[in-house]
């Protein structure tokens, strides 16, 4: 039963981190475009959802994903597990290198671009992106074709994201 309320509370706060991701970047998105008056309250609310949401939304997920490997370390067998925990390990990667963007575009003195606003509308997808390929594969799992639909589904997400990107 445990190993249940785990996994509730995992699919949530996964959740609610991979939106935390796509929600900033799609701040900063739309910061990349505005005037100079409205650029600091944006940075400080998409900073704030950052750092009270979006970390501890990490953090939760990652003790919840860990105590139920310890619960069923059957799993690590598993290639689909194998796979999770590799595109873990990039959305982490995917999240510190987000930080250090985030930390340096909500700098009042920092320039923005039109090559910002691109970056920031390519991270939008990313982040998507790593959701559609987790809510895939977790449907997926036990089934027989769940690499190919895996696959499929993110590789589609990811071009209709990067062409909605660079229509932006």
């Amino acid at each position: 039963m445990t190993y249940y309320y785990l996994k509730t509370l995992h699919h949530l706060f996964v959740l609610v981190w991979i939106s935390g991701l796509i929600y900033t970047a799609a701040v900063f998105t739309i910061r990349a475009k505005l005037v100079s008056s409205d650029k600091n309250y944006l940075s400080q609310t998409a900073l704030k959802f950052w750092r009270y949401l979006t970390w501890p939304s990490m953090i939760v997920g990652m003790i919840t994903g860990m105590a139920m490997l310890h619960l069923r370390l059957f799993h690590l067998a598993d290639v689909w597990m194998q796979v999770k925990l590799l595109a873990v390990i990039l959305l982490v990667v995917f999240h510190v290198r987000c930080h250090i963007l985030y930390k340096r575009a909500a700098r009042i003195d920092t320039p923005e671009n039109e090559k910002s606003s691109k970056t920031w509308s390519r991270l939008v997808v990313i982040g998507f992106t790593f959701g559609v390929f987790f809510f895939f594969l977790m449907g997926l799992k036990d089934s027989f074709q769940w690499v190919y639909g895996t696959i499929i589904a993110t590789v589609v997400t990811a071009l209709i994201g990067f062409w909605c990107a660079k229509k932006t």
